[in-house]
């Protein structure tokens, strides 16, 4: 990686109100390059708000217990929290991450953009987008260990982006949990990791395991959740 500044957005966002979101992340993303940033990050869910906590988190091991996925009151509250979730992301890919190309390519830096994408009929994946100077959507990474967040689709792929400062790998909230993901992206040339995230935080688990992690792969990573933003050597 070669010399650069990078600025985490660090907001807590509010729960299905993408415009309101949207005027606050923009507002944070134009201090972070007036600071001086060359790349920008966003949290996890920074459009969304993160709104797959109104349900019972299912265990990867175990799954919800059954009297629970089969009970009527359980169904028709995942449907109506579907068909709420494929509104807002649909609102999303219509008005928001448009207009974050355009102040991306008016400021001129590199955006890795966490929110929700709706794809293929009605999957939902937590993706970060990956936004380059010229206001061109280079690449996405889709969360792969999603599985224990009812109503979202998981990713498959890890991926490393090549920018004008090195090549940056990226990795979403409960995907740092294994010491395997990061060392995938560092063997496949990653100098820089962005964990765009949104569950647990702050000094005792999350540092100690991101300190190890930084490391054992001799990397940089940059930690951005809602309430802080961290770098890791």
């Amino acid at each position: 990686m070669s010399k650069v500044k990078i600025g985490g957005i660090s907001f807590v966002p509010e729960m299905w109100n993408e415009k309101k979101n949207l005027d606050r992340l923009i507002k944070h993303y134009r201090e972070a390059v007036a600071g001086g940033a060359q790349i920008v990050a966003s949290c996890e869910g920074s459009l969304d708000g993160y709104p797959t906590k109104e349900l019972p988190q299912r265990r990867l091991q175990q799954g919800l217990p059954a009297k629970t996925v089969k009970s009527a009151a359980y169904k028709k509250r995942f449907a109506a929290f579907k068909k709420q979730q494929l509104a807002l992301a649909d609102r999303i890919k219509e008005h928001c991450i448009p207009a974050l190309i355009e102040e991306t390519k008016s400021l001129g830096v590199y955006f890795f953009l966490n929110t929700r994408d709706r794809r293929r009929g009605e999957s939902v994946y937590k993706t970060t987008f990956v936004i380059n100077p010229k206001g061109k959507v280079i690449g996405k990474y889709d969360k792969i260990h999603a599985a224990f967040e009812t109503g979202n689709t998981c990713g498959k792929t890890y991926s490393v982006f090549e920018t004008d400062y090195g090549n940056i790998g990226v990795l979403i909230c409960a995907d740092r949990n294994y010491p395997e993901t990061c060392r995938i992206l560092n063997v496949s040339g990653a100098g820089l990791q962005i964990i765009n995230s949104y569950g647990f935080w702050g000094e005792g688990k999350n540092d100690v395991m991101l300190k190890q992690r930084a490391r054992e792969n001799g990397s940089f990573i940059v930690f951005i959740h809602p309430k802080e933003t961290v770098f890791f050597s």
